[in-house]
């Protein structure tokens, strides 16, 4: 049984190894961009946004720690639910693929600007905050947001190609592309997880040297 699914999904990468090629260089675009863009920003936005992360670094070190984790939990559960979710809609239409690309570049590009804004602000003390505040939630998120808009613009051409197919075939292959992205919504469980309960803890320690410099 556990051979058999290595060999399908060996399979299924091998067949969209191309697609996700394509999709990880979005994504990268999107990085590079995102961390490019902070080289554009006015100055007046630059000591505005310091001034936001100082009493952010503030709140961590000195905070009370009465943060309401459960609905912080919630609040960042949801959204990676509605991401992965509203890629599985798109991936019924046609027309939703330039909509998933723009999702994954908006992610790489978001991602991009806070690592750069905060290594060109803070240099080593503001690359290891992002690794403490970035890297380990995307960790799991990523590779779930890539897998998900992979299989959607896959099922989308599918779709395409097969208009003339056996409907039993479309709703076997509907069924493995959902079965697919329920499995990301479990990924993006974990990196909710992580991103409220553990990076947290790495954060506040890395915070108060950013508070010193």
């Amino acid at each position: 049984m556990l051979g058999h699914f290595r060999q399908n999904l060996n399979e299924y990468f091998r067949a969209n190894i191309v697609a996700y090629f394509f999709m990880t260089l979005i994504f990268v675009i999107g990085v590079a961009i995102g961390a490019l863009a902070v080289k554009t920003l006015p100055e007046d936005q630059k000591l505005e946004l310091i001034g936001y992360l100082k009493i952010f670094f503030q709140g961590l070190v000195h905070g009370p720690g009465s943060l309401d984790t459960p609905a912080l939990f919630s609040t960042v559960l949801l959204s990676g639910l509605k991401t992965v979710g509203i890629i599985w809609l798109l991936g019924f239409t046609v027309v939703g693929i330039p909509f998933v690309l723009f999702i994954v570049f908006t992610r790489g590009f978001v991602i991009g600007f806070t690592v750069g804004f905060l290594v060109n602000e803070y240099v080593m003390k503001g690359l290891a905050f992002a690794l403490a505040s970035v890297l380990p939630h995307n960790f799991f998120a990523v590779p779930a947001l890539l897998v998900t808009a992979v299989a959607a613009t896959s099922f989308s051409l599918l779709l395409v190609r097969r208009r003339q197919r056996a409907n039993s075939s479309l709703l076997y292959e509907s069924f493995g592309y959902t079965v697919l992205c329920l499995l990301m919504l479990g990924m993006m469980l974990v990196a909710a997880v992580v991103e409220v309960y553990i990076s947290p803890v790495f954060m506040k320690l890395v915070a108060g040297l950013l508070l010193k410099s």
